[in-house]
């Protein structure tokens, strides 16, 4: 259970921002503080219960380690990986912003309320950052405001009806764009993975300077990843292709290569792939 306690609380500090320092702490502290506020002063019943009560009931029901192994067992996932969303439940900026408000309104000293705004203006920007800093800003390319080259990809991948969806292992820098634009393209990382450099197979190989092959091709038929998208500058120690691997498209300077042992069911050679190779991988 401690271990289950550990994985919840991992995942509380990741949607703070785990990766930029400790601001997750200032984050979660500024809705404990607001939803407890609003618990005290709140007059209105339901502002109190939606915007005081609710948000410190989900927190504790989150990091409680029998509400995850319920979530996995009565969603029926094979991971636990999108127990995060959880939170999404949680009206924080809501609730933060109410709260800081209705404590500002609360002061009766004009000169108060303005070193009050001043001092939430300073929270605000240390918390923050600048959005156009971001190195995935640019010009508009269309009307999904995405790459058009991310766009031209999934187009080519994109399942059918009868599939449902697929599986792609895409190179680093295109994961931030993928489920965006169509949510049946599943991955093996997502940008949480880039951002803050959490550990997976496919990730790592895909970083290195030169692929290994058969290394790449283990994690990938472990995840049953139909497609491999890789720039076509990218250096591989051996030919892809050898691998039951055709090349299907090339598409504004990358490669989309096609796992046959998994688009044609091969069920055993995958098997029997991965592992002879899993002492060498794990």
């Amino acid at each position: 259970m401690y271990g289950i306690f550990r994985e919840c609380l991992v995942d509380l500090q990741r949607y703070g921002g785990l990766g930029n320092g400790r601001s997750w702490i200032i984050f979660w502290l500024l809705l404990l503080i607001s939803s407890i506020y609003l618990i005290v002063k709140e007059s209105d019943v339901r502002k109190k219960i939606i915007f005081g009560v609710i948000p410190l009931v989900i927190v504790a029901g989150f990091l409680f380690p029998i509400t995850k192994k319920l979530y996995v067992k009565v969603a029926r996932l094979e991971s636990a990986n999108t127990y995060y969303r959880i939170l999404w439940i949680i009206p924080m900026y809501v609730t933060i912003a109410y709260a800081f408000t209705k404590f500002i309104m609360s002061i009766k000293s004009s000169v108060k309320k303005h070193i009050a705004v001043g001092i939430l203006a300073v929270v605000i920007a240390i918390t923050g950052s600048c959005v156009y800093a971001n190195e995935h800003v640019y010009l508009v390319e269309n009307i999904y405001h995405l790459p058009q080259n991310v766009i031209d990809i999934c187009d080519r991948i994109k399942p059918t009806e009868d599939e449902g969806i697929i599986r792609a292992a895409f190179t680093p820098e295109l994961v931030y764009f993928v489920r965006q634009y169509d949510p049946n393209i599943l991955m093996p990382y997502g940008r949480d993975y880039v951002d803050h450099n959490y550990y997976t197979g496919v990730l790592r190989v895909m970083k290195e300077e030169e692929i290994e092959t058969q290394e790449l091709l283990y994690y990938t038929r472990v995840d049953l990843d139909r497609y491999i998208i890789l720039p076509t500058n990218k250096r591989l120690d051996e030919k892809i292709t050898n691998f039951d691997v055709k090349l299907a498209y090339t598409i504004d300077g990358y490669n989309i290569y096609e796992d046959i042992l998994i688009s044609e069911n091969r069920e055993k050679e995958r098997e029997d792939y991965v592992t002879i190779r899993k002492n060498m991988y794990e």
